[in-house]
């Protein structure tokens, strides 16, 4: 054992904070995708961590079904062409991490499959 007194606080790289988020966000995803696999620790786990990502005014956007723009705060890394979608319009079919904000400002892009008439 050491010496070293604990410290009562840590100053955590923001990117640590955006790489929690990303991580809590997939969990949550999962769990919604599988609700048998939640057991009550796993959501009081999620619960936790989202509490201290709202203490860390981190705000956690995944994107699914919003029309999609150039403008939106995503990186479009696939495309799907869906010849029923209205000429002009695109939408996000699929976030596959989600769009960071803190205090509401945006610290990490989402990454996105959009879906579009060719």
């Amino acid at each position: 054992m050491s010496d070293t007194p604990v410290p009562q606080s840590l100053s955590v790289p923001m990117q640590s904070l955006v790489g929690l988020g990303v991580e809590y966000w997939r969990l949550t995803q999962w769990l919604e995708e599988s609700p048998s696999a939640g057991s009550a620790p796993a959501r009081h786990a999620i619960r936790r961590l989202q509490d201290f990502l709202h203490a860390s005014e981190l705000e956690i956007r995944g994107m699914d079904g919003m029309p999609y723009d150039p403008g939106l705060a995503a990186r479009v890394v696939d495309t799907i062409d869906d010849p029923a979608m209205p000429a002009g319009q695109a939408i996000v079919a699929e976030t596959m991490t989600p769009m960071i904000l803190w205090r509401g400002q945006v610290v990490k892009p989402a990454d996105v499959v959009v879906k579009r008439r060719p």
